[in-house]
């Protein structure tokens, strides 16, 4: 609609102007009933209809009186015989009939203008509310990584600690996700691979001065649902998080590899070059939370051996994008 709208020029601001181009509208018009009746013999006065609704649309529904009022005035001319009275009795329903009809099209069709830029303008007002939302969120979600933060670097006990990691992991793949869904366009859908492209930087920041492994992702431009990016982004987050807690015991060198195929079917795809998949804790919180994201997209997950290390497949629904 905006698109629409955006091809209409904006109004002249003076009334003189507007009725000077109605009239030249109205002459247009004018010429080419008279060329149809030249031609074929038969009067095309409904062409005015469309001079009535342009000015009105394009101005307002005065510029649409006028034209109606010249229209009607040429066809009373074109109509009226030599000797008939001021006003042929035979064409009086015609010609009130076209004006009736006309000064409708002339309302109608400046409402029609005014819903357009209504609908606008709410629309634009509600993408700065959902953009300044979406701000609000990043900021409590990161004041929430900075509480949970201080608290995982107090004297807490290891397993506290880890579990503390895991949730400033998994609350920054939401934040990245506030951050990164911008608009959305005109189907709901927007770009996913910066997203997870900085989602696994993370990982790599985190990891720069504590283990040598690299986080490295290809990800191919995917366009999908915003419904379906964060639980994507969430699977990543656990799939890494996972790669990096089994895969690579006692400080090994290693790497994981994330990439997302468009298809179809899409395909997410986490790949280490570890120690395998047996030693994969299957019914942690981390593996039941990702079965549950796989399963609210509608697709099926699966662990193979890379040889070495462990691939995880994610073959997305079909809904999915």
């Amino acid at each position: 609609m905006e698109r629409l709208l955006g091809i209409l020029p904006p109004r002249p601001g003076s009334y003189f102007v507007r009725y000077v181009l109605t009239t030249v509208v109205v002459i247009a018009c004018a010429a080419l009933v008279t060329q149809i009746h030249r031609d074929t013999g038969t009067y095309g006065f409904f062409i005015f209809y469309f001079a009535i609704f342009l000015t009105s649309i394009l101005f307002d529904h005065n510029s649409g009186f006028l034209a109606t009022a010249l229209s009607v005035t040429f066809m009373y001319f074109r109509l009226k015989t030599p000797g008939s009275g001021l006003w042929p009795d035979e064409y009086a329903p015609l010609l009130t009939v076209f004006v009736i009809i006309s000064v409708g099209v002339a309302l109608l069709s400046e409402g029609l203008r005014k819903a357009w830029e209504r609908a606008v303008e709410a629309e634009q007002v509600k993408d700065l509310l959902l953009e300044e939302l979406r701000h609000r969120t990043k900021n409590d979600l990161a004041m929430v990584v900075s509480v949970l933060s201080l608290q995982a670097r107090g004297n807490v006990g290891d397993e506290t600690r880890t579990a503390l990691h895991h949730a400033i992991s998994r609350i920054r793949a939401i934040s990245g996700a506030h951050a990164h869904f911008g608009p959305l366009d005109s189907e709901g859908r927007i770009e996913i691979r910066n997203y997870l492209i900085d989602l696994c930087a993370h990982f790599t920041d985190s990891l720069r001065d504590i283990r040598p492994i690299t986080i490295d992702p290809a990800i191919d431009g995917a366009v999908m649902k915003a419904n379906d990016a964060l639980p994507i982004g969430l699977i990543v987050n656990e799939l890494v998080t996972n790669a990096l807690k089994y895969a690579f015991p006692e400080e090994r060198v290693g790497t994981v590899r994330v990439t997302l195929e468009n298809g179809p079917p899409r395909v997410l795809v986490v790949e280490d070059n570890g120690i395998g998949c047996p030693s994969i804790e299957k019914g942690g919180i981390g593996s039941r939370l990702t079965g549950m994201l796989v399963k609210q997209l509608g697709g099926t997950i699966v662990w193979e051996d890379a040889n070495p290390g462990c691939r995880v497949r994610v073959v997305l629904g079909d809904g999915v994008g």
